[in-house]
């Protein structure tokens, strides 16, 4: 059995944690014994407990990737949980305890892309960067084509990342009663074309460009009504925004949800507006697992996700306009609805689902795990006298 253990430092359940949580439930529990360490008070504590996952709570690394302290918490942890593999979800303080303490596989998983600060323009800050890392990991996975790039942009090379797509759990798909019963909660009508928004409420999600194109659309038309679904620090100012536009009785916020699937059920076509940050969005790939066509920014890893003019359409980052008339054009076509819808599901089953996922990254553990394995008991048999 190989004992592995994966390190995540937010506290509260972001992509990371919500694809760490989806990937566990389906690894193979007859070949790796996994425990998830996280800082006390995480959100995703009771998550994993509930599915039987063994969870390990430190005092430090509170939704920082760097925590002086913490490394030596962490070097303590992991000498007395002897993991044969460590996977950290970008938590440098782990990645310095897990070398430090010659955990054999050592891993580093990224997830987002950032805007690269400018002192990576040096080439001697790049190379520093390529050295540390390759220190310090054996292996990088990013989760999207982009978050690779952002890493080789950053002096990380090529051959040192593995790309393993984000992956989630298909929803069920409700039937007609029961999505009729969950938008008449809300106050919506069968016949209301539902546009639905699936992420953090913070600045670089940018819903006010999902709000201003909900306004040229009202405008047109007042079939649409526009469902805004999480929670975020960006509720109240975005709220008030739509209020500005005059069009807050057509736009409904759910605030934080536990479980997203009756509202994505509900949605006609789903957006993703981001301008930050986006590698792979879970909350586009639950949607395409039950067959809804997405409009996305043309930022980060959406352009993988959405193939322009098959399972959804890609506009221009912040252009509202853009993204109103993408709107209309898959609402208002019956037949190119349809056509991606099937698309989705396709884009889904082959690229999107959780197995895939899960099925990729054991194979990478076993491999790292086993060459480096091979190269401990090689140096060892040299070294004998």
């Amino acid at each position: 059995m190989i004992k592995v253990l994966e390190v995540i430092s937010d506290t509260n359940i972001g992509g990371a944690g919500v694809l760490l949580h989806s990937r566990l439930k389906y690894t193979d529990k007859t070949r790796f014994s996994t425990a998830v360490l996280m800082p006390k008070g995480s959100a995703l504590l009771t998550r994993l407990s509930k599915d039987n996952i063994k969870c390990i709570e430190m005092n430090g690394c509170k939704n920082t990737s760097f925590d002086f302290f913490a490394i030596f918490e962490m070097i303590g942890i992991i000498n007395k949980y002897k993991p044969d593999i460590v996977n950290t979800h970008g938590c440098m303080s782990a990645r310095i305890a897990a070398h430090l303490c010659g955990v054999p596989a050592r891993i580093y998983t990224r997830h987002c892309a950032f805007d690269i600060p400018k002192i990576f323009e040096y080439s001697i800050v790049k190379k520093v960067f390529s050295s540390a890392n390759k220190l310090l990991s054996h292996r990088i996975i990013a989760v999207a084509n982009a978050a690779k790039k952002n890493l080789t942009d950053m002096g990380i090379y090529g051959k040192d990342i593995t790309v393993i797509i984000n992956g989630v759990e298909g929803l069920r798909c409700l039937n007609a009663e029961e999505r009729s019963k969950v938008r008449k909660s809300l106050g919506l009508s069968d016949d209301n074309i539902v546009i639905g928004i699936c992420a953090r409420l913070e600045e670089y999600k940018d819903h006010k460009c999902f709000l201003r194109a909900a306004a040229l659309l009202c405008k047109s038309s007042d079939k649409y009504r526009f469902l805004i679904i999480g929670d975020g620090s960006k509720r109240e100012e975005l709220k008030n925004f739509a209020k500005t536009l005059g069009i807050d009785k057509f736009v409904y916020f759910t605030g934080f949800a536990q479980d997203v699937a009756p509202y994505i059920n509900i949605t006609d076509i789903q957006v993703n507006c981001s301008v930050g940050t986006e590698t792979s969005s879970l909350a586009l790939s639950e949607g395409m697992s039950i067959g809804k066509p997405s409009i996305a920014s043309d930022f980060g890893g959406n352009p993988y996700m959405i193939r322009n003019g098959e399972n959804g359409l890609l506009y221009r980052k912040g252009d509202s306009r853009e993204l109103a008339r993408a709107i209309e054009k898959i609402s208002n076509d019956k037949d190119l609805y349809q056509k991606m819808s099937e698309k989705a599901k396709e884009r889904f089953n082959s690229e999107l689902n959780i197995q895939k996922t899960t099925t990729e990254t054991e194979s990478l553990y076993l491999s790292i795990y086993y060459k480096n394995r091979s190269k401990e008991k090689a140096e060892k048999k040299r070294l004998a006298p």
